[in-house]
């Protein structure tokens, strides 16, 4: 599962291919804990941008989180967008974050 992130309009940044509004947010990293808790990377090659959020009980939460903190920093943009979350075949991290019994249906 993946989280899509579609914008009003497109935006132009440090990433080839000129300006885009679609951007896909994969998990993408092992999970860590620190004094505050357990976390993991979740980021967009396309958007070149990654970063840590709370890990979630699911895919889906820890997605969740990612959403929430994405939404703000648009907000804070003076963007608006839209997020939906978009099942595929669960990748290397999402198993190693959740457990092999993650299947895709």
């Amino acid at each position: 599962m993946y989280l899509r992130m579609t914008l009003n309009r497109e935006i132009v940044g440090f990433w080839d291919g000129g300006p885009r509004e679609v951007f896909d947010f994969h998990i993408d990293g092992s999970p860590q804990q620190d004094a505050r808790g357990r976390y993991i990377r979740v980021g967009c090659w396309a958007a070149n941008h990654f970063f840590h959020v709370a890990l979630g009980m699911t895919v889906k939460a820890t997605l969740a989180n990612a959403r929430r903190r994405l939404a703000a920093r648009a907000k804070h943009a003076g963007i608006d967008c839209e997020f939906t979350y978009v099942e595929d075949t669960p990748g290397y991290f999402e198993r190693q974050a959740f457990g092999r019994t993650l299947c895709a249906a």
